[in-house]
């Protein structure tokens, strides 16, 4: 017969050796959460979205990232349906479900939302236009290499070998670098996948993300539903000393709220990302914390506000800002396939969840080259791409949802070899899309040192674009 009480002795055993090892890694129990919903969300986008095997996407892309959890993980995995995380400890199980819809992607459902509430929101797929067969970036055409000098080739190609190759630090996880591409004056020239990648996967570009809401926005300014110093507008900040708070200072990063944007465990970003149905109304019900405009805070959650903002604006439902992106940004550059991931209310998850291919995250930095316009026609204003491009006022390292040369994650050796004209994209993990002096450059991947300030993938990706633009 057992003893009574042997089973929850049993099972606070096994809860206190996770703990134990959580502790040793840097972690505690509020962390878990974070880790099932990084886990389940990247297997589910991955796979479903773009394609990759699950075995691969675990070992390499999840499993390095979530550790320790695969000591203790339990996974269900229905390929195209849906993806679910949980650990074996008793009472931190922590379950996490990301579930895969076709066309929309994968979202998180959080504890307290149904799966099948999110799986009957109503959804029509957008039409995408005929795919055009010209050269890059009109239509579909490989990179044309033939307009490299053989100087220029023997540089790229020096660096790919660099960047594209699987080398660590001791003690570091091996880097992966899936595509490098190369533009100059507004032609493909380089285009190089890493092994088992291929050009038609869309690539999550995590917080490049924040810099493709910022064009969404300026697609709405030149349409004249937004302006920069207006108030944002949302609906739960009338009446508040919120309701103040502009455009100009939320797409800067400084509307004055209180974040805290750590990745690492329990944090704003990953509270709201992993645990939150509504991402975009639990960032914006933060608290005030300076006077907006005067403060530089980076947060995933204040670009899901203006999404947020941007789905109140057109009339509240997300079908119509599913339209908008699609319609208005994506169709007049020629994406195909690509998606901002919705959180389970519906809103795109402006902050984090942009899937296309590296061809199409290329375009979005071609476009911004440009100046706004594309094959004559405007996409955005002039003056809001120099407002994209020009120094925050509270930092010059970024601008409108973009960084700048200014950044401290570019080396000071990097630095002063780079032109002053420089922005960038940059995302979680190591995806760069890089604009200046009429080059745009891509790297997309995994690093796992990428949030030191030192990081070999990234110095190297620097490097190779002060080598072009010294050529």
């Amino acid at each position: 017969m057992k003893r009574p009480g042997a089973g929850w002795l049993a099972a606070g055993s096994l809860a206190g050796l996770g703990l134990v090892v959580l502790a040793a890694r840097g972690h505690g129990p509020r962390d878990v959460p974070a880790g099932t919903g990084y886990a389940a969300l990247d297997l589910c986008s991955r796979t479903m979205v773009s394609g990759e095997g699950f075995d691969h996407v675990r070992t390499r892309f999840v499993e390095p990232k979530v550790r320790p959890l695969p000591l203790f993980w339990k996974i269900d995995h229905e390929p195209g349906v849906r993806v679910a995380v949980s650990t074996d400890l008793p009472l931190l199980a922590s379950p996490r479900v990301a579930i895969y819809r076709p066309g929309l992607g994968c979202t998180i459902v959080p504890p307290g939302t149904g799966e099948a509430q999110v799986r009957t929101q109503a959804f029509v797929p957008f039409r995408e236009p005929a795919r055009d067969t010209r050269p890059w970036p009109f239509g579909e055409g490989a990179a044309e290499t033939d307009r490299l000098d053989a100087r220029t080739r023997a540089v790229i190609d020096h660096a790919a070998g660099q960047i594209l190759g699987e080398w660590s630090d001791p003690g570091d996880e091996p880097p992966k670098t899936t595509a490098l591409l190369v533009a100059h004056d507004g032609r493909l020239v380089y285009e190089r996948y890493g092994e088992d990648f291929a050009r038609e996967q869309p690539q999550l570009g995590w917080s490049m993300t924040k810099s493709l809401t910022a064009i969404v926005a300026g697609a709405m300014v030149r349409d004249g539903k937004i302006a920069l110093d207006a108030p944002v507008g949302l609906a739960r900040w009338k009446g508040t000393p919120k309701e103040g708070i502009t455009w100009r200072s939320l797409l800067n990063m400084a509307p004055g709220l209180k974040w805290d944007e750590g990745y690492g465990g329990a944090s704003d970003a990953t509270q709201m990302l992993f645990s939150q149905a509504d991402e975009g109304a639990w960032a914006a019900d933060r608290p005030l914390s300076s006077r907006p405009g005067t403060t530089f805070t980076y947060s995933t959650g204040f670009t899901n506000i203006a999404m947020l903002a941007m789905r109140e604006l057109l009339g509240g439902a997300h079908q119509a800002l599913y339209d908008y992106y699609q319609g208005q940004v994506f169709a007049p550059l020629g994406i195909h396939g690509a998606v901002i991931e919705p959180d389970a209310s519906g809103t795109p998850v402006g902050g984090a969840r942009g899937l296309l291919r590296p061809v199409d995250w290329l375009r979005l930095g071609q476009l911004i080259e440009n100046g706004g316009t594309w094959s004559g026609a405007v996409i955005l204003p002039a003056d809001y791409v120099a407002f994209l491009r020009s120094p925050s006022p509270a930092s010059a390292a970024y601008g409108g949802s973009v960084w700048r040369r200014e950044s401290k994650m570019i080396s000071p050796a990097d630095r002063d070899r780079l032109p002053p004209d420089l922005v960038w994209f940059a995302g979680h993990l190591g995806q760069y899309v890089v604009m200046t002096r009429g080059w745009v450059v891509l790297r997309m991947g995994v690093s796992f040192g990428s949030e030191a300030r030192h990081d070999p993938v990234r110095h190297r990706f620097f490097e190779l674009v002060g080598d072009l633009v010294a050529l």
